[in-house]
């Protein structure tokens, strides 16, 4: 007879209390794996703007890249672990590169061959090359034992992401190392290590927001190579569907500047947004348009 009161009591304090609700619900488990189907298909429209701006005794100069396209993503073989064989075809792309305030030069994938300028040339042989195909596991990119990310030779999807091992709980947070090349002088390469931390911020019916952010592992004292990692080190989010086990919206962000990167009293920097959405998850192959 006296529960009513106390699960009235409870509600309310939900209500009303900050931090209750979530105190309540923190231990709660999520698993969070993708969910691959067999002869489905993934269609993302990916839109990238990046600012990058020398400042040196000459002058400051800024160049403006922005990048739209769509990508679908086929499921052709999934095997009883969840691994996912699947390749991609562009199914269009439009991309802008303007200098200052200069006249932007445009590619578009709908142009003939005969119209496309030369500066862009080299991206419409890449497109119209084989579609790649990637083996994708439902665990997410796989982690070594020394806790490095081990994409696959022929590379991934974009969307792909080390996924923790176990189940978590609003709050906790997972780790991994990645690898970067990067270039200290001609023909001299060398790895830089990077930690990508991501975190469980909140689960709403079945929608998981993900945050991770990126930095150094490895000491990087030359401001050469710091200028190559502006990109590299990004902020950012993503919406997971727990249920379909899919990634709906991955944001990237970066604003990073690096001195001395083109000489003693200079100054590099890069601003920038990437944003894929998920606009169609369906097993229909008659949209996909040939690369």
């Amino acid at each position: 007879m006296n529960s009513l009161p106390t699960f009235r009591f409870i509600v309310l304090a939900a209500l009303i209390v900050p931090g209750f609700r979530d105190a309540c619900f923190a231990d709660q488990k999520h698993r969070i794996q993708f969910n691959f189907q067999p002869d489905s298909q993934l269609r993302y429209l990916s839109s990238q703007t990046v600012t990058q701006t020398a400042a040196t005794a000459a002058g400051q100069k800024a160049d403006t890249s922005k990048v739209d396209q769509t990508r679908v993503f086929t499921v052709h073989n999934v095997d009883d672990q969840g691994a996912a064989e699947v390749s991609m075809q562009f199914e269009s792309v439009r991309m802008e590169i303007q200098s200052d305030q200069g006249t932007p030069e445009v590619f578009d994938s709908k142009l003939p061959p005969s119209s496309v300028p030369k500066k862009f040339q080299h991206v419409a042989r890449k497109l119209s090359g084989a579609a790649p195909r990637y083996t994708l596991h439902a665990t997410g990119t796989p982690i070594s034992t020394e806790g490095i990310e081990e994409v696959p030779e022929g590379g991934q999807a974009s969307f792909m992401m080390p996924l923790p091992a176990h189940e978590v709980s609003v709050g906790d947070s997972w780790k991994a190392n990645m690898k970067c090349t990067t270039r200290i002088a001609e023909g001299v390469l060398r790895e830089v290590l990077l930690l990508r931390t991501y975190r469980l911020e909140s689960v709403e019916e079945n929608i998981a927001t993900i945050s991770f952010a990126t930095s150094l592992a490895s000491p990087v004292k030359s401001p050469t190579v710091k200028a190559q990692l502006l990109q590299a080190t990004p902020l950012g989010t993503i919406t997971f569907d727990l249920e379909s086990g899919t990634v709906l919206k991955r944001v990237l962000r970066f604003d990073k500047s690096v001195l001395g990167a083109l000489g003693p009293n200079t100054m590099l920097s890069v601003v920038g947004q990437i944003e894929e959405t998920l606009i169609t998850n369906q097993s229909d192959e008659s949209t996909v348009t040939s690369r």
